[in-house]
């Protein structure tokens, strides 16, 4: 089964009680560095990707897609017409308003606010046709929810991690072109007890399919998700491949030469007869010809943008109506692997936290050699997590992980 297939499934309650580790247990599992990631409460995200939400549509997704007027486009994973939340997704979604500037304007300057894959995407391609494009990126980076650490001494991918389906997606073609090994992954899986046990999927609680298909999947509970708009899969089939040189390596042949200014922080879209004045944080200005906006749905939904003039009603109303996924992660590194080495995923059900927590895991010592293994958070249980300091996060995770393994 495909990681990202949608499955309504029924919660029901957990018993389990929580096992604490042994003295002799900690003492054989020594971490050595972990990452953690806070999606929810990154101003520049709000969010890790959307979703099709209770009450919303998928032809909310393509009205968030169009432009408004000729002057005033839009980009980004969700507003791809036909599928969302996923890297491909926004890729082609900067492709295609690029190419609707194209055909709708007689611009020459252009602004590209957002540096991520729709935005590069979009700059690329108005550039091959020689517009004047400048990129204006609220991070001190590129990449925006493409995001991959190497403070742990390897290429660790704190935003996507996967090519979703190869089977003719461009990124795909655009791997191929800067020669980047990739690695398919696979569903193999294990389930431990919290006493060490293995346990048999007729053991697993209900609810745990809901955790590991839809809110690890959606970055949204199945109550709050349409689950009729996952239905029909119209996106790429194939593989899901991972890149064990970090993620952020598809993008880098990407903004090498383009005009990329960091630290703009865009608060202030005016769209007039002359052309799109924007205003950032700091107060700076300039006027171009048109825009195109990448930002995530979650700044959109919290009005982080003023428009003049407002935005019309029907834009406005799909904002209103997707919603904006969330799904975090704790990479924990230890001195040596003392969990399945075997299986690419491990679930984790009784641990005695509250349901959704630290109960699913990537083994990604299986693809990249490293003692590293993930944990994943999504939906309202990673909301949950957001507030707890880091000591809290990690203690969490070690004593789901290595009370597996007792």
């Amino acid at each position: 089964m495909k990681r990202r297939t949608f499955l309504q499934t029924a919660i029901s309650a957990m018993a389990a009680g929580f096992v604490p580790l042994s003295a002799a247990a900690q003492d054989k599992r020594a971490l050595t560095g972990y990452l953690r990631t806070n999606w929810s409460r990154d101003p520049y995200s709000l969010g890790s990707y959307s979703y099709v939400a209770r009450g919303a549509r998928r032809r909310d997704h393509e009205a968030l897609g169009k432009p408004v007027g000729s002057r005033l486009f839009f980009a980004g994973e969700a507003a791809h017409p036909d599928y969302n939340s996923t890297v491909h997704a926004a890729y082609e979604s900067g492709l295609i308003a690029a190419e609707a500037v194209y055909d709708t304007t007689d611009a020459e300057t252009v602004a590209i606010v957002g540096a991520g894959a729709s935005g590069l995407a979009a700059t690329l391609w108005l550039t091959d046709e020689d517009y004047d494009v400048t990129v204006l990126e609220a991070r001190r980076r590129t990449g925006g929810r493409i995001w991959t650490d190497r403070s742990l001494g390897m290429p660790l991918d704190l935003g996507a991690s996967w090519i979703h389906g190869t089977d003719g997606n461009p990124l795909t073609e655009l791997a191929a072109a800067q020669d980047l090994s990739t690695r398919a992954t696979d569903e193999t899986y294990v389930i431990r007890g919290g006493d060490g046990r293995d346990m048999s999927d007729t053991e697993a609680p209900a609810w745990l399919e809901n955790v590991l298909e839809v809110q690890h999947s959606l970055g949204a509970d199945a109550r709050d998700v349409n689950g009729s708009a996952y239905v029909a899969d119209t996106d790429y089939d194939g593989e899901e491949v991972i890149l064990p040189g970090g993620y952020d390596r598809l993008l880098y042949g990407m903004s090498a030469g383009l005009d990329l200014r960091f630290e703009h922080v865009v608060t202030h879209v005016d769209v007039g007869e002359d052309g799109v004045h924007l205003r950032d944080s700091k107060g700076r200005e300039a006027a171009f010809d048109a825009v195109i906006l990448t930002v995530p749905l979650g700044v959109l939904k919290q009005g982080s943008i003023a428009f003049s003039p407002p935005l019309p009603r029907w834009k406005e109303d799909a904002i209103a109506r997707l919603g904006m996924g969330v799904l975090d992660k704790v990479y924990l590194r230890y001195d040596d692997v003392f969990w399945d080495g075997d299986v690419t995923w491990i679930a984790t059900p009784e641990n005695g936290l509250p349901k959704g927590q630290f109960n699913q895991w990537l083994n990604l010592h299986r693809y990249i050699g490293e003692p590293v293994i993930v944990a994943f958070n999504g939906a309202d249980p990673a909301r949950d997590l957001a507030a707890l300091p880091d000591a809290e996060i990690v203690q969490r995770a070690r004593r789901t992980l290595e009370g597996a393994y007792l």
